[in-house]
């Protein structure tokens, strides 16, 4: 599981960049992943998602893993 939310991770820096192209053949839960970790708006309405909602889909452990690994690395389109 960390390699592919390493790679989540690294995707959600390029969204935040203003990459939004990147997230094509992901699942529904990575993709709704990398638009919360992306801080993404944009994303989540793509996905006609609330944050809610997309919460909800990722469940407890990746919801988890996404605070754990953002909670303090601030904004993601500067790194």
């Amino acid at each position: 599981m960390n390699d592919q939310l390493d790679h989540l991770d690294k995707l959600a820096v390029q969204v935040a960049k203003g990459d939004l192209d990147c997230v094509g053949g992901l699942s529904r839960g990575e993709y709704l992943y990398v638009a919360l970790a992306a801080n993404s708006s944009a994303l989540l309405a793509q996905s006609n998602d609330t944050i809610a909602e997309a919460i909800a889909r990722l469940g407890d452990e990746w919801t988890y893993q996404l605070v754990e690994r953002w909670r303090y690395r601030g904004d993601p389109a500067k790194q």
